[in-house]
């Protein structure tokens, strides 16, 4: 009996001891196309999981899917994301970002203009949840638009349609969408 209570100890702090994991997909299936897994970075507290439709490549794509994993050590809340989103976006210049709460759900638009060292429009989408025991976990669409002649439109008429047939679009997909955790342990 000792034996198997000081097994049942060792598994329950072992259990404990652990971080917690996020099950990611091989693929998944986003806007009718199957996005695969390209690469995947643990950084520790996070974990970075990076999907692109076959012939594309992380240095050359038009859409992505992105699953994010924050272990949660710092015990931030929704809210303090938001906050620390702002000011990140604030200091890089990042001009037109929309975050909000819905339903104890993260929800983000980012777009990010063209620079010399990516010359090409990018939205992100984002819905993110907290799950006890686990951590925050983030799903992430990203579409690129090949920067315009000058003559072809307006930026602001670029940001407008960006934000409505892009944005607007994938963040109510997004609502559809079950956040559902990761594995512990």
């Amino acid at each position: 009996m000792k034996k198997i209570l000081a097994i049942l100890t060792a598994l329950l702090l072992s259990a404990c001891a652990s971080q917690p994991q996020l099950k990611a997909p091989d693929y998944i299936k986003h806007n009718e196309k199957s996005y695969y897994l390209a690469s995947s970075q643990d950084l520790g507290t996070m974990v970075r999981y990076f999907y692109l439709v076959k012939g594309e490549n992380v240095e050359n794509w038009q859409s992505a899917v992105e699953l994010l994993f924050d272990r949660n050590n710092e015990q931030r809340t929704l809210s303090d994301r938001i906050a620390l989103r702002k000011r990140v976006y604030k200091n890089t210049g990042v001009q037109h970002f929309e975050l909000y709460l819905h339903n104890n759900e993260l929800y983000s638009f980012v777009m990010y203009q063209p620079t010399e060292k990516n010359p090409n429009w990018q939205v992100d989408i984002a819905k993110g949840k907290d799950f006890p025991f686990c951590g925050f976990v983030q799903y992430q669409y990203s579409f690129k638009l090949t920067k315009l002649p000058k003559s072809a439109m307006s930026k602001s008429k670029i940001e407008s349609y960006l934000k409505k047939y892009i944005g607007d679009k994938e963040l109510s997909q997004l609502k559809q969408y079950q956040l559902t955790g990761c594995n512990p342990g």
